[in-house]
């Protein structure tokens, strides 16, 4: 017991000294990634501090469901724990996943995705 309070401060103080002070932004961590901002740029780091996805993202939303929502020349899409496009960018809006679905908006019309980008429910 005595070790695991041991490395949880630890861990406290490396999250609120030196690995908060290399990013303008950090989100809590959230499915085993935390979200981070440097210069207008978003990724993720781990646990470790690593950065396991790139600080390339214009916008990025915390993962849900597997799947984080980002934004790469203004589109919309969503990416894996490792980084891949599972989603195209084609969105010019959307949410992230609940209840295995997604809103996303493409030419001017809403509808509900699943976690294929298949279109599961048409709204307009």
């Amino acid at each position: 017991m005595m070790k695991k309070l041991i490395i949880l401060v630890c861990l406290g103080l490396f999250l609120s000294g030196t690995l908060l002070a290399a990013y303008d932004i950090v989100y809590p961590f959230k499915e085993e990634l935390a979200l981070v901002q440097l210069k207008g740029k978003w990724g993720f780091i781990d646990k470790t501090g690593k950065e396991v996805i790139p600080l390339k993202y214009k916008y990025a939303y915390n993962f849900n469901e597997g799947l984080a929502l980002v934004s790469l020349n203004g589109k919309y899409g969503f990416i894996d724990k490792t980084g891949k496009e599972v989603i195209p960018f084609k969105y010019s809006y959307a949410y992230s996943f609940e209840s295995g679905l997604a809103p996303v908006k493409l030419n001017g019309k809403w509808s509900f995705i699943d976690k294929t980008g298949k279109e599961v429910i048409t709204l307009n």
